[in-house]
């Protein structure tokens, strides 16, 4: 059975993995620390990778990053707010160590590819990934394809609708957006507690509900835009079991019944508790994600004509194995 190889670039962690696919497994994995000089961390993943036999490879990053296959900067970490990490090449480090079929993206869009290509149910062809913790992130898999295009999703960055009562001006580059009014340290910011006091707030804080209001008005969106079959919500303020019930609550209120399907006007698991939901994966998305990616990268390779599943694109991993 072929060896997975993945990489999960975070902000905080960077973790490597292997693995075998159907179902996919991981074997074993190790974390490094982000550090401030990506140098140092990209040299501690990869030798822990070359002491060890793969042949395929996935990795999913923290971003913006460039993920046009025929840009001279693919691979590589762009306009990133991490000190240090700006225009950083992380495929090329890794590809220099093995080449082998790979694929590179967000860390975002690979767990959404996870969620949909192990969890999707019927004949579903869509799924959001969204995290929620230091920032917000927002990952599509569309019509069975990651999406991607000008750049790829950003979207914590889409303006975020809040309650009346809600009078929190926000936070950072975009203080009306959704990762403004709800990552970690705005949600610190409303509670006026310090970020190690998070998991202080009370269940019943009217914060959660001015949070969860504001990420109703995101699924939402997704609903209306691009009419998402399931919406994961994960990430570390996820973490809190209540706020999906509350989550739920208005992004049906937002929708206001003008969306006519049993998963948002039915409560229950056949209806938005099945629509709504926690990562099957918990705090494990973001590298079974990236094992993900190395998984399609694989399957990719071995079709002569470059057909098949639609979530991978040839001329990429083809990319992969030349450079």
């Amino acid at each position: 059975m072929p060896t997975l190889a993945a990489v999960e670039g975070g902000g905080t962690t960077f973790v490597a993995a292997l693995g075998t696919s159907d179902p996919l497994t991981i074997l074993e994995r190790a974390e490094f620390p982000t550090k401030p000089n990506p140098t140092e961390t990209l040299q501690e993943v990869k030798e822990w990778l070359s002491t060890r036999t793969y042949d395929s490879l996935g990795v999913a990053c923290f971003g913006p990053v460039d993920l046009n296959s025929a840009s001279a900067t693919w691979g590589h970490i762009t306009t990133t707010p991490k000190e240090g990490w700006q225009n950083t090449d992380v495929m090329g480090p890794l590809l220099a160590l093995r080449k082998v079929p790979c694929l590179f993206d967000t860390d975002v869009n690979a767990p959404a590819l996870e969620e949909f290509r192990h969890y999707a149910t019927g004949d579903q062809g869509s799924c959001a990934y969204v995290t929620v913790g230091t920032g917000v992130g927002i990952g599509l898999v569309v019509n069975g394809k990651m999406v991607k295009g000008l750049v790829h999703p950003e979207g914590g960055h889409i303006p975020a609708l809040k309650r009346p009562e809600d009078n929190f001006k926000g936070i950072g580059r975009h203080p009306w957006s959704i990762e403004g009014q709800v990552c970690a340290s705005a949600i610190a910011a409303r509670a006026g507690v310090p970020m190690d006091k998070l998991k202080e707030i009370p269940d019943d804080s009217e914060v959660w509900l001015d949070v969860a209001y504001v990420l109703g008005s995101m699924c939402a969106t997704l609903t209306l835009l691009c009419s998402i079959e399931r919406i994961v919500l994960s990430g570390g303020i996820m973490q809190r079991a209540s706020l999906f019930p509350k989550i739920r609550q208005a992004t049906r209120s937002i929708l206001a019944d003008y969306v006519n399907h049993p998963k948002l006007l039915e409560d229950g698991p056949e209806g938005i508790d099945s629509y709504i939901v926690p990562s099957e994966r918990g705090n494990e998305a973001g590298i079974y994600g990236a094992l993900a990616l190395a998984d399609a990268a694989l399957r990719q390779s071995r079709r002569q004509d470059g057909e098949g599943e639609g979530y991978t694109l040839a001329s990429l991993v083809k990319s992969c194995t030349s450079r």
